[in-house]
């Protein structure tokens, strides 16, 4: 009698919800991008969940069981090597291009950056960080340094190093502004 209920209470669950779960597995997955189509996922889990579930024990929250298995079928998506769309998925059935109207003009793609210009804002922002900021920033980004082995040398936790870091780039990004780098942007 408590077998039927519990696996009654899993279907009527997956039934019930069914449409939430789908909306789940839409929402942290771009399904043309996979190929794969998030009914698809929520039927594949339902019926891994009902061929592998052990009736005998008794399970005290179905709904995160359920959207955790959903979670994990969500990451195992996304850790398979993405698939390149071809471009004749990109066409109509008359075979009229439909990609090149988002594609931007190969000119305004690609603008010659002026190198004094660009490093001289970088070294201007990078004097606007706090010294603990700007050590870390150079030691990781220019000096090649791994976190760890900047903790190890400097005995300070990764933590706070990573902190200060996370920091700075916030305050590198208020300061920075990439187009003032174009040689097309720069008014002579």
């Amino acid at each position: 009698m408590k077998v039927e209920k519990e696996h009654k209470g899993l279907r009527s669950f997956i039934s019930y919800e069914y449409r939430n779960l789908v909306l789940y597995v839409r929402r942290y997955l771009n399904e043309k991008y996979y190929d794969v189509s998030a009914e698809d996922i929520v039927q594949d889990v339902a019926v891994n969940l009902f061929s592998k579930l052990d009736i005998d024990s008794q399970m005290e929250n179905i709904a995160g069981y359920v959207y955790r298995s959903i979670r994990n079928r969500i990451t195992d998506f996304q850790r398979k090597t993405k698939k390149e769309i071809p471009f004749k998925k990109f066409t109509d059935n008359e075979g009229e291009e439909h990609y090149s109207e988002n594609v931007p003009e190969e000119e305004s793609m690609f603008h010659e950056i002026d190198d004094e210009r660009f490093y001289d804002s970088i070294y201007k922002a990078l004097d606007q960080l706090s010294p603990n900021q700007q050590m870390v920033f150079v030691a990781t980004e220019i000096d090649g340094y791994t976190f760890e082995e900047l903790s190890d040398k400097l005995e300070i936790p990764i933590g706070t190093l990573l902190s200060w870091k996370h920091r700075g780039v916030k305050k590198l990004k208020e300061i920075i502004r990439p187009d003032d780098f174009y040689k097309k942007n720069i008014i002579n």
